[in-house]
């Protein structure tokens, strides 16, 4: 379909409109594009950075332990540790296949399920050439469009929360340091979270710089950490979902009056090949995100119940808590969006593709094309999917199901908060 020329030039404007994502995850300590020297200082890094959200997690406990009874105060900590831990896990998971997810960024960025495709040769010498394949491109460019909007959209409501959190605390701890020269203040972290003896010594060194330091990569780990996983799942799903509803227009084509009656049988297997390069890549991104997302639906259960709970609880007693929270459910509550919101269009894409089959004038050819439509009728009624383990299904019933469950967990706080 493309000249070597295009094809390369393909490459660039694709890896240009997720550049924001690629520099996240070199800040992650990861490398998204060709291997090069540094890789294992990267590693390094990312590594390090799990080492200090790790070590972070004391402050935490101990502020759990200290106010255990005090429900408001402690769910706030427990929703950023539940967040932290997806994103540790799925830097853990990348680290540990850092390969197949280039390869996979590649073929998407170089479009190869295009590229290998025989139809376009097989056809270069009739009419339909032309506007197929520049249908095909509009196809192609939507989606590639579609990813780029999701991704700003993710990325700004993260970095929204995190200057939130960060500028916050140190606005409030230059405050107090001007107002109070003698040190005698607690000091704001990033995260709440408590350090004993360690807190109120004001920002003196190392008091304060070593627990700033610690919930800062928290903090970072919290929103980038997703940001750099979760938009390439958006970038494969869409690309899936592009390809699929090119394959539809391609079958489409399969009895138009622009492709000779004698040729058409050798059109449509073509067709019948493609269906199975969409069939093998679909299978390669399920497989690749179908057991790690489980943690982050689990997880992020119960973050939207307890944020849903602080919004409750904020908007009595501190606007700015609920305000806070209304901006940590846009990033946080959204990565849960973004899989079943994809993972949805996925699905109906691939629910496309045998109604193209069956709606081309199969009736009016021969023997043998009634047969292969009749074939792949049948075989593409099991539409594609993405799994959420063995569990259920990337889709908007499941949004619905895990927004009904959080909301009767937040109703399980409160009551217990009227209990105490």
């Amino acid at each position: 379909m493309y000249s070597e020329l295009e094809v390369k030039l393909l490459e660039q404007r694709n890896y240009h409109r997720i550049r924001e994502m690629i520099r996240v995850t070199y800040t992650m300590g990861y490398n998204i594009m060709k291997p090069g020297p540094w890789d294992n200082l990267l590693k390094f890094w990312s590594l390090l950075l799990i080492l200090f959200t790790l070590l972070s997690y004391y402050g935490h406990w101990q502020l759990f332990v200290h106010y255990m009874q005090d429900i408001p105060r402690i769910s706030e900590s427990i929703s950023t540790i539940f967040q932290s831990l997806m994103s540790i896990t799925k830097m853990i998971y990348y680290l540990m296949a850092p390969r197949r997810f280039y390869m996979l960024l590649r073929l998407v960025c170089r479009h190869e399920l295009l590229q290998t495709c025989e139809l376009f040769a097989a056809v270069s010498d009739l009419p339909v050439a032309q506007p197929l394949k520049q249908r095909v491109a509009d196809t192609m460019d939507q989606s590639w469009i579609s990813t780029r909007r999701q991704l700003m959209f993710y990325l700004l409501c993260c970095i929204g929360i995190l200057l939130n959190y960060f500028v916050n605390s140190l606005v409030v701890n230059i405050y107090h340091a001007l107002t109070e020269p003698d040190n005698n203040y607690e000091v704001a972290l990033p995260l709440p979270s408590l350090y004993p003896n360690w807190m109120d010594k004001g920002m003196t060194f190392p008091y304060y710089h070593l627990p700033l330091l610690l919930e800062s990569c928290n903090l970072y780990i919290c929103g980038m950490g997703a940001v750099s996983f979760d938009v390439l799942f958006i970038v494969f799903c869409m690309h899936g979902v592009g390809v699929m509803h090119s394959l539809s227009h391609m079958i489409e084509y399969a009895t138009s009056p622009l492709i000779p009656q004698e040729r058409r049988v050798q059109y449509l297997r073509h067709c019948i090949y493609q269906y199975q390069r969409v069939e093998a890549f679909a299978l390669e991104v399920n497989n690749t995100f179908r057991q790690i997302i489980i943690i982050q639906f689990i997880l992020s259960l119960f973050c939207w119940g307890l944020v849903l709970f602080q919004i409750s609880i904020g908007i009595a007693t501190s606007l700015t808590i609920a305000l806070r929270m209304l901006m940590y459910l846009a990033a946080g509550g959204y990565q849960i969006v973004i899989y079943c919101y994809n993972g949805q269009r996925f699905t109906t894409a691939s629910e496309r593709i045998p109604m193209a089959f069956y709606e081309c004038t199969w009736y009016e050819e021969s023997r043998e094309f009634r047969q292969l439509i009749r074939m792949m009728i049948m075989r593409a009624n099991q539409s594609f999917s993405l799994d959420v383990s063995w569990f259920t299904k990337m889709s908007l019933p499941t949004l619905m199901s895990m927004i009904r469950a959080s909301g009767q967990y937040t109703v399980l706080l409160q009551n217990l908060m009227q209990k105490n």
